[in-house]
């Protein structure tokens, strides 16, 4: 089966670093400061897959809690030169989700500067509020703002897709903001980051992702799944609700993603991280299993064909 994945991080977090890559926020994946390319395709080797290419999705949105502004700015486009680097030999097929702090004054500049990075196809900027995620402690959140909504507003005149992570609470509020903009692919990550919580008492969660389905141009991710459990592979309720937000976005709109090497650091190995993933979907045919494991995500990305044998 062919392998597109959507939601993988480079990084170099050794001393010195000039990629924008904060070490005090990131970790060395096995001990090495430096996880590049090769170190990311030899971890997606997996028996039964092919691994075609993906979406690099970038990392700076933890980094620099203190910084913004011009530093903030530089450290995004110094990330997306470093991977577009990485990433721009053939033959396998990526694309970059680069990122900037929408809410910026200079943010017009700021995606020109972007733009000139090879393969670059979106922005993520984490707005996960309460609980927050590192950056957004001080800055709140950032839905509210209404800098940070004329900035999502430009996304469509550099025609980029925007990568949504947020918590439950937030996404009513983020559907009614998306909904102004239908010509912005929306990708929504890592399930909307539900705790175990979250599913436990259910309505809150379902009845906003309910309304982010309702978006024509919306897709889920569904990945780090270890965040409402470790071991999610053993937790009915987990199961379940992957399967009920694959009934709500529909088969044509859900993807799998390794978020490589997060689940690799808290104890996912690509085997059992993908042996998981087909046993969620163990019951579906053959054309839906490509499209959620591949198809899908190349076409939410705008990825290249990739080229016939």
């Amino acid at each position: 089966m062919k392998l597109w994945d959507p939601h993988f991080h480079l990084w170099d977090v050794s001393p010195g670093t000039t990629t924008g890559h904060d070490p005090s926020q990131l970790f060395a994946a096995d001990g090495d400061p430096l996880y590049d390319r090769a170190r990311y395709e030899s971890d997606l080797a997996v028996e039964g897959f092919e691994l075609t290419g993906g979406a690099l999705v970038e990392a700076v949105s933890v980094c620099h809690v203190e910084v913004d502004g011009p530093r903030f700015a530089r450290a995004c486009v110094a990330e997306a030169r470093w991977v577009s680097s990485q990433l721009a030999p053939p033959p396998l097929d990526y694309v970059v989700v680069a990122s900037a702090a929408l809410e910026d004054t200079e943010l017009p500049a700021i995606l020109r500067d972007l733009a000139d990075c090879e393969g670059i196809r979106g922005i993520r900027q984490i707005v996960n509020h309460e609980p927050s995620w590192p950056r957004n402690e001080r800055r709140g959140d950032l839905l509210d703002r209404p800098a940070w909504q004329g900035g999502l507003a430009r996304l469509e005149e550099f025609g980029l897709s925007f990568d949504l992570q947020l918590n439950p609470h937030q996404f009513r509020k983020a559907a009614r903001l998306l909904a102004r903009h239908p010509g912005i692919p929306v990708v929504i990550g890592h399930l909307g980051s539900p705790t175990l919580d979250d599913l436990r008492e259910g309505r809150g969660y379902w009845d906003g992702l309910e309304a982010l389905a309702d978006l024509e141009q919306a897709y889920l991710k569904i990945s780090m799944l270890s965040y409402p459990d470790p071991q999610w592979d053993r937790n009915p309720l987990v199961r379940e609700s992957v399967h009920r937000a694959l009934e709500l976005f529909g088969v044509d709109r859900c993807m799998f993603a390794s978020n490589f090497p997060v689940e690799k650091h808290v104890g996912w190995p690509v085997d059992r991280l993908y042996a998981a993933f087909r046993g969620l979907v163990s019951r579906f045919d053959e054309s839906d299993r490509q499209r959620l494991f591949a198809d899908n995500a190349r076409r939410a990305y705008r990825a290249p064909e990739h080229p016939s044998p």
